[in-house]
């Protein structure tokens, strides 16, 4: 697992629902580091992203969390549950799993900086991200591996299924 966790708001930030200004983060983008990388992708704003991307949410860390039963930090509510709540929810399964030492990369239209309370959270605005990877600080996708790879239709789960499995793994065992 590499040790940069990918977390992506999806509106004003991703290119399905991009900003009213500045450069979007490209929808391949998002499904290239999931599907054709070792980092670990979640989507932590509009939960559609899920399925476009092919990425899990918070709901199911907190799922996880609950099955292995760990009280979870927070609630997981699409509609009601902060962006820090649902980074938070995350922050806990990898500590939970024995990964204190991993950095979560969050893209979202809203600054969390104000709310990280020393974590090492590292937060881009979507075209700060995107000048990040164009400039080599992040890694580049190929531009090849992912067009016309839809992940599937919408609505299906199974494409993050490996990483949720992985998760129940180290916290059953």
């Amino acid at each position: 697992m590499d040790e940069r966790i990918l977390c992506f708001d999806r509106d004003k930030t991703v290119d399905v629902s991009p900003p009213a200004s500045g450069t979007p983060v490209p929808l391949s983008w998002v499904q290239f580091y999931a599907h054709r990388t070792d980092h670990d992708v979640w989507a932590t704003g509009n939960p559609r992203l899920c399925r476009e991307a092919g990425i899990p949410s918070p709901r199911e860390a907190r799922q996880l969390l609950v099955a292995a039963g760990v009280d979870p930090v927070a609630e997981y509510d699409r509609m009601n549950t902060g962006r820090i709540d649902r980074l938070r929810l995350l922050e806990q399964l990898y500590s939970v799993t024995g990964h204190d030492d991993v950095q979560f990369v969050v893209v979202d239209d809203t600054d969390v900086t104000t709310f990280t309370d020393g974590r090492a959270w590292s937060y881009y605005q979507p075209g700060e991200f995107v000048s990040a990877v164009e400039s080599g600080t992040l890694p580049r996708p190929d531009p090849d591996a992912v067009p016309g790879d839809t992940y599937g239709p919408p609505g299906r789960t199974d494409a993050s299924q490996a990483l949720l499995e992985r998760f129940e793994q180290r916290l059953s065992g």
